[in-house]
């Protein structure tokens, strides 16, 4: 909880209106989600201006709000807000990120015991900090990373509720060159998790090999503890070495008994005991998440019964890899929360072992991969040599790609390509059957999830 004199401070800002003893205990970047006492941080974007909301913010209730000394509307603004509520706290400052930023390393800094376990990769990191947190919340005042708030907004937002927890586990996120060590900067992590390293934002980074040297910079700022996990079996990863900092390696051949249905379940030795693991979710990927879990129970004493509890509790989020009944022995997997190759490949092999009359893939396109894009949909249809689908929907203009590598395992009749999610809908209902398994999965933009609620 910062007071308003620390923000001024560490803003270089000017305390036009309030009290500089008051505290702030939440903060906001989104007017939509304002309740009663947070401070707002009006963030100018591409397409719309926070300070735009800052009146209907201040009739909310908001113990306060930074505004820009350049905003053309500034005076109107703060004489306004002051009829409204005239003990309203009104910092000017220069650039409201900026501020944000700075906020965020000086209330880091504040708490700089706390330590920060950081997760990142291509593929994996919401599942495995998820996951992480489960275990360790049997014993520990976690704080974790809410909703998708991994990056140069979202990550320093976090950082701001740092107050009294145990430890924290936070997600990074990148999807530009050098964005990580600014990120790294202010986080501070005590302990790196680096699940993959895949295609996801290659269009913009440029190659799997600048993703994993961005990707690494994660440990620029290590401190304290000092470790890196990271998942041994990926081609890139697994040649990491470092003097900077210990590196802890997990891998699947590290355990044995995998029974990988609808729950996955396998044995593990943890503090070097044999012991049976569940985990309430599909696929072997999720066994990688579960291992980097186990790493972190164990590096911080969590009893081996807690880290088996927080396991066996873990809850995948809705739209990763969710699987819902809709009636009739039909069952949706919805993996549409986002896509790229890896975890696209990954969600149909899960989806491929699980035993239904017919299978039905539901693909749409994986997008910011650049000029990578055909190679990479290409790839996806070459996948189907080896798996087991009766029915492939597509959709997307990179949907033609797909299409055109599946024909060489597949039937033509079997592989449906349309241009409107509405039409590809109103026919996916009208040709389910009893039995039917039907995995979806595309880029967050596809809106695949205005399907999946109509056919539900």
């Amino acid at each position: 909880m910062l007071s308003i004199k620390e923000i001024v401070e560490n803003t270089n800002g000017n305390l036009i209106n309030g009290n500089e003893s008051d505290t702030v205990s939440s903060y906001k970047i989104d007017s939509r989600d304002i309740i009663k006492g947070d401070f707002f941080i009006p963030i100018k974007g591409e397409k719309v201006n926070g300070h735009d909301f800052i009146i209907d913010c201040v009739e909310r209730g908001i113990i306060g709000y930074f505004i820009e000394k350049d905003y053309i509307n500034k005076n109107d603004i703060i004489e306004r807000s002051i009829k409204i509520n005239n003990k309203i706290c009104i910092i000017e400052i220069e650039n409201s990120q900026e501020a944000l930023k700075n906020i965020a390393i000086y209330n880091r800094q504040k708490h700089i015991n706390i330590p920060i376990v950081a997760v990142t990769g291509s593929v994996g990191k919401t599942s495995t900090r998820e996951i992480i947190s489960s275990v360790l919340s049997t014993e520990k005042n976690v704080l974790v990373t809410e909703k998708n708030y991994n990056s140069n907004i979202g990550m320093p937002l976090m950082l701001l509720k740092l107050e009294n927890q145990d430890i924290a586990v936070l997600e990074v996120g990148i999807d530009k060159v050098d964005q990580m060590s600014n990120l790294s900067s202010i986080l501070k992590p005590d302990i790196c998790v680096i699940t993959i390293i895949g295609t996801a934002h290659i269009g913009n980074i440029g190659s799997r090999k600048k993703i994993f040297e961005e990707k690494i910079k994660i440990a620029d700022y290590i401190q304290n503890k000092k470790i890196v996990i990271i998942n041994n079996d990926d081609e890139y990863l697994n040649k990491l070495k470092s003097d900077k900092y210990k590196i802890e390696r997990i891998s699947i051949k590290d355990v044995n008994g995998i029974e990988n249905k609808e729950y996955i379940e396998f044995n593990k030795k943890i503090y070097n005991e044999d012991q049976h693991i569940k985990i309430k979710v599909n696929g072997i990927h999720n066994i990688y998440n579960a291992l980097f879990a186990i790493k972190i129970g164990e590096i911080f004493n969590i009893k081996i019964q807690n880290i088996l509890k927080g396991l066996e509790e873990y809850k995948n989020f809705s739209r990763r890899f969710e699987i819902i009944n809709i009636g009739n022995n039909i069952k949706i997997i919805d993996d549409s929360y986002n896509a790229n190759f890896d975890s696209m490949k990954a969600g149909l092999i899960c989806t491929n072992l699980i035993k239904s009359k017919r299978k039905i893939a539901v693909l749409g396109d994986m997008l910011e991969l650049g000029d990578f894009s055909e190679k990479l949909h290409r790839d996806v249809g070459k996948l189907f040599e080896n798996l087991n689908f009766d029915i492939l929907y597509l959709i997307g203009k990179n949907a033609k790609y797909i299409a055109q590598e599946a024909k060489n395992y597949m039937s033509d009749s079997n592989i449906r390509v349309y241009s409107d999610n509405k039409i590809l809908a109103n026919v996916l209902k009208l040709e389910m059957k009893e039995g039917d398994l039907i995995y979806f999965k595309a880029s967050n933009g596809m809106k695949f999830n205005e399907i999946i609620d109509f056919i539900k």
